[in-house]
């Protein structure tokens, strides 16, 4: 009772509020989830920007059979690992477009036919009917996290899949 009557006198005076330790201990809690949480941020950017880029480099893909089927031309995809560039040409080197990887982005692998490419530059040939070479191209964030894009010569087409490597 004499507690009861003690908390009801300090509001009274003006005198409620949170301890010293208190407010401690709750700044120890935020510090906490920052750390904690400030890391999984970025690595979750880092692995959208991934996803954005190789979608982009898929649609590059598309785009350069689009226009090899439409034109009837030969439409030459030019890939530069040190540059981080893919250039779009036709077969008079005419370009159509150009696609940089973003910072942070890397090409990680090419690949001709399962084999890796060891050349800085990779040639891909979209053919006026359609199809294309097998090529892979494999894209890596500069915080590890990786996806290929995997051209299908048999139905011209392209796709975006992880590296299934990782999920070992």
């Amino acid at each position: 009772m004499t507690s009861a009557t003690g908390n009801s006198k300090r509001q009274a005076s003006g005198e409620s509020g949170f301890t010293m330790l208190e407010l401690i201990v709750v700044m120890l809690i935020l510090a906490l989830v920052a750390t904690i949480s400030i890391p999984a941020l970025s690595r979750g950017t880092s692995i959208l920007n991934l996803q954005t880029a190789s979608r982009d480099v898929l649609n590059t893909f598309r785009f350069a059979r689009e226009k090899a089927v439409t034109e009837q031309t030969t439409m030459l995809l030019v890939v530069g690992r040190k540059e981080r560039k893919l250039e779009l040409a036709n077969i008079l080197g005419e370009s159509a477009r150009a696609y940089t990887l973003p910072d942070g982005i890397n090409i990680q692998r090419m690949e001709r036919a399962g084999s890796e490419v060891s050349e800085d530059t990779m040639i891909v040939r979209f053919t006026p009917n359609g199809n294309l070479e097998s090529v892979g191209i494999r894209l890596a964030s500069d915080r590890g996290a990786r996806m290929q894009i995997i051209s299908d010569p048999l139905g011209g087409g392209a796709r975006v899949e992880p590296v299934w490597e990782d999920y070992k």
